[in-house]
């Protein structure tokens, strides 16, 4: 079946009348009745109903309607991607990232895919993995950079993975942490669990909380100070005079892992595909692995 006979069949369902069909595809009644026999014919299937008064398609007929409208709406993309291949690309892709990532590696990223496709604009939201994942859920936006898979059954990869490290100004006696004070940054609640299930391994009084901040600079500002101790991601280098510790859980590091997840039409996508490549080359350099 091509497109036309596509078509057909879906204004004479939408109406139920072979004259008015006719009228919307701008035809004769007489030529429409001919090329549903045809389709008829080359599916060797019956349209109508012939034991039912007026115009009622049959199970096979009604099978056929169902698929009408997604049939031409992927004709439709099909077309209009295409097209895309010869012209420039252009439209706007909405990015959902959390917010560390959006201020430490996505801006370097950003400018890089912006420099190949200038004609794509960049409609970006930042914020807590678990508010993003909601819009993606929602179709808000077409790709999500987060701190968890959340199960996502859809399209997705790991494109970063940072590790946790207890920082200070100068080496500190483990046993003491519990009692020292402790300079913490705000996460959203995965990367906050993460940590607890860390420190309630190995602990089992309440930290100490001097101080809570927003951002890591002012995070690394107290810590450079003597303040307190912190824990933190290798989102930043760490200033070589800082005395760091990875964290672990059961010989296992604890990790921040960053995740790309999307719809799997966004993988198809002449708009989308070229970011999600750009990710999938960039998560694969020696740098992105070892951080």
């Amino acid at each position: 079946m091509n497109e036309k006979d596509w078509l057909i069949i879906r204004a004479v369902y939408h109406h139920k009348n072979i004259t008015r069909a006719a009228e919307q595809l701008y035809t004769s009644q007489p030529a429409l009745s001919y090329r549903l026999k045809q389709i008829e014919r080359k599916l060797a299937i019956q349209l109508f109903d012939e034991n039912s008064k007026g115009l009622a398609f049959s199970a096979q007929g009604e099978f056929l309607a169902s698929h009408a409208d997604k049939v031409l709406r992927d004709m439709q993309q099909l077309k209009i991607n295409l097209h895309s291949l010869d012209e420039q690309q252009q439209g706007e892709i909405r990015i959902g990232v959390s917010s560390n990532y959006a201020a430490y590696r996505l801006p370097a990223l950003l400018a890089r895919f912006r420099q190949q496709y200038p004609g794509v604009s960049i409609n970006l939201i930042s914020g807590y993995s678990e508010e993003i994942f909601q819009r993606l859920q929602r179709d808000d936006i077409h790709l999500a950079l987060v701190k968890d898979d959340f199960n996502w059954k859809e399209g997705k990869q790991l494109v970063d993975e940072d590790y946790y490290y207890l920082v200070s100004q100068h080496e500190i006696n483990f046993g003491l942490l519990p009692h020292l004070p402790q300079i913490k940054i705000n996460h959203g609640p995965h990367i906050t669990q993460l940590i607890e299930r860390w420190w309630n391994a190995n602990f089992s009084l309440a930290p100490r909380i001097a101080m809570t901040v927003d951002k890591l600079e002012v995070c690394l500002a107290m810590v450079n100070q003597g303040l307190g101790y912190a824990i933190i991601s290798s989102y930043l280098p760490l200033p070589d005079a800082l005395y760091r510790l990875p964290i672990s859980v059961d010989g296992q590091a604890v990790t921040n892992k960053t995740w790309l997840l999307h719809r799997h039409a966004c993988e198809a996508s002449p708009m989308t595909q070229p970011f999600i490549q750009m990710l999938a080359d960039y998560a694969a350099l020696p740098a992105a692995r070892e951080r």
